[in-house]
């Protein structure tokens, strides 16, 4: 009874700390409020179903706010900061195939040398990814690619916009990719080498828990910035994803 209970709690926080995550890396707040709001050329995306966005969006803050926040809050005091580092380093590590492979399809094999580089090193030397010595070669620095970065660049539109129950934003291109991108994860199935369904959930909660205190906090200056939040982070998906299809 206990180990089932033990299941049920593992899922219903698999749930609450998914939220503030679209498809794993569909969005990150990180990189999309980096700039600071700082004005940038207007990208648009299709959204013919903005009466429903709106309407998931905000379901979606409201979980966000009530529990997701509280979660994310309760992490931060209890975590040593090197500790949450070193946890943030290893999952990154860890998506090595999916950076490889957007790498290849957009024919960039240079930069699959570099990634694979990087990988080897900072498993190696790094212990698992906790350490990124990688960080300290010039040439060994990439930008972060995927396979929506790769159906970009084959001339694949977004399609149109989309937000997710629990998961928040993303496009209909994007969304293909991603299950792309988790299907060649080491952690996820088909290609998972952790046989356990169990130890595999225990690391992807690690994961985004790990994640929410830095999101919750850009989420919060999102909100507190935007006139209409909603289109906020709609045109700074739009133009995230512009940026990095172009680098």
């Amino acid at each position: 009874m206990k180990i089932q209970q033990l299941y049920r709690i593992l899922f219903l926080a698999t749930t609450v700390t998914s939220v503030a995550i679209a498809q794993d890396d569909a969005i990150d707040l990180d990189d999309l409020f980096a700039d600071e709001f700082e004005e940038q050329s207007t990208v648009t995306i299709n959204d013919p179903l903005e009466k429903y966005n709106r309407a998931i969006f905000k379901f979606n803050d409201s979980v966000y706010t009530s529990l997701v926040k509280p979660v994310a809050r309760t992490y931060s005091n209890v975590m040593p900061d090197r500790v949450e580092r070193g946890i943030e380093n290893v999952f990154k590590n860890l998506k090595y195939p999916s950076r490889l492979v957007g790498n290849i399809l957009q024919g960039r094999f240079g930069q699959a040398g570099k990634e694979t580089g990087k990988f080897a090193l900072n498993t190696t030397v790094g212990i698992g990814g906790i350490f990124r010595p990688s960080d300290d070669f010039e040439g060994l620095q990439t930008h972060d690619e995927d396979v929506g970065q790769a159906f970009a660049r084959w001339g694949f539109g977004h399609g149109f916009y989309l937000v997710l129950p629990f998961t928040g934003p993303t496009s209909l291109r994007d969304f293909v990719g991603d299950f792309v991108d988790d299907a060649v994860e080491p952690i996820n199935e088909p290609w998972s080498q952790i046989e356990d369904d169990t130890d595999r959930l225990i690391l992807r909660v690690i994961e985004i828990t790990n994640r929410l205190p830095a999101i919750m906090e850009l989420y919060d200056s999102m909100r507190r910035s935007a006139i209409d939040p909603y289109s906020s982070v709609r045109d700074a998906y739009a133009q995230r994803r512009a940026r990095q299809v172009a680098q």
